[in-house]
């Protein structure tokens, strides 16, 4: 490992995938990730981006892009384990964490599904009191047209006075991205305005009180979303099959060929939505029963950053000292990216 200056503390950037995490972390330090264009989630390594706030080069922060919900290759469980991956990682090692900016995209016009989920389970995951230090953040505003500006107000007041407001009321703050590199900066530099640091209640969860991911109250949380969302879709396939079986005899009876080509079509329609809903169903069980296998995860980083300094240490005979940030990237396998130029 190469010596560098230790980091003066962490910023996560989260959201669910296509809210811009990329983009605010590009506009940052520019092709520092790459950036997904279409509704596939793109495969690239995770990164981090430290930056120094003073000439001097004493006084850092370092900004990750964390793995996004509803992703298309991954399932939530996977997805939420990686996050608290970083969490574990981030806090096991001490490093400060200065705050999170939650990223939502201004052209999503009406609050997903995943959306929704995610937005509760982030909520668990920091806690009451870790709040004051997030900073709900709309994105895409330089992709919205002139004439359209009202209504993207308009969701973002629907944002702020339905979704967000519990967490406003605790401390958090919102503002608007507009893609640039100031922008972006003034975010940053607004959360590191002060010298706080913040604990979420999932690393006193996972860390202090040794608990296994489900058991956590985002994990739990997750769990019960898991579980409705395949009883919605055992309840819609009864349903289907009801309505196969009355098409089909519907389609036995009638002696037009007009109605029997209709119910003919009808039956193909709800055979497909039937293997869709189906597919659904084979995917969220297996992510159920990660969920429980998971088992204890701060001991597992525990265990990798364990690993990780002994390799640490093994250098020091070189005159080589790891960091914490370091072994944080190390451990994570991020590619840390180090910006040469200070913001403040």
């Amino acid at each position: 490992m190469n010596t560098s200056p230790e980091s003066g503390g962490m910023i996560l950037v989260m959201g669910v995938t296509g809210a811009g995490k990329s983009t605010f972390v590009n506009a940052l330090k520019p092709e520092s990730v790459t950036v997904g264009h279409t509704l596939e989630s793109t495969q690239a390594p995770p990164q981090a981006i430290q930056i120094f706030l003073n000439e001097e080069q004493t006084r850092s922060v370092t900004v990750v892009d964390t793995p996004g919900f509803d992703d298309t290759r991954r399932s939530n469980t996977q997805i939420l384990a990686e996050i608290t991956e970083y969490l574990v990682t981030q806090y096991a090692l001490q490093v400060p964490l200065r705050g999170i900016i939650y990223m939502h995209s201004i052209q999503e016009n009406r609050m997903k599904h995943s959306s929704r989920q995610f937005l509760e389970m982030f909520q668990l995951l920091c806690g009451d009191e870790a709040l004051r230090k997030v900073k709900f953040v709309t994105t895409h505003w330089d992709n919205i047209d002139p004439e359209r500006e009202g209504e993207a107000l308009r969701r973002e007041q629907q944002l702020l006075d339905e979704w967000w407001a519990p967490m406003l009321e605790k401390g958090s703050s919102n503002t608007q991205f507009s893609g640039s590199h100031d922008s972006a900066e003034g975010i940053v530099l607004d959360l590191m305005s002060d010298d706080e640091s913040i604990v979420l209640e999932v690393q006193r969860e996972l860390v202090d009180c040794d608990m296994e991911l489900g058991e956590t109250e985002a994990g739990k949380s997750l769990r019960k979303a898991i579980e409705d969302d395949i009883a919605v879709c055992k309840t819609t396939i009864d349903e289907i099959d009801t309505q196969m079986v009355n098409a089909m005899r519907s389609r036995q009876r009638s002696t037009n060929d007009g109605n029997m080509a209709r119910d003919q079509a009808e039956i193909r329609k709800l055979r497909r939505r039937k293997i869709e809903l189906q597919r659904t169903v084979n995917e969220l069980e297996p992510s159920q029963r990660e969920l429980t296998a998971r088992g204890k995860v701060g001991r597992k980083v525990k265990k990798k950053i364990s690993e990780e300094q002994r390799k640490a240490n093994a250098d020091k005979a070189k005159g080589m000292f790891a960091s914490a940030m370091e072994v944080f990237t190390a451990v994570l396998n991020i590619v840390l990216v180090v910006v040469s130029f200070a913001i403040l």
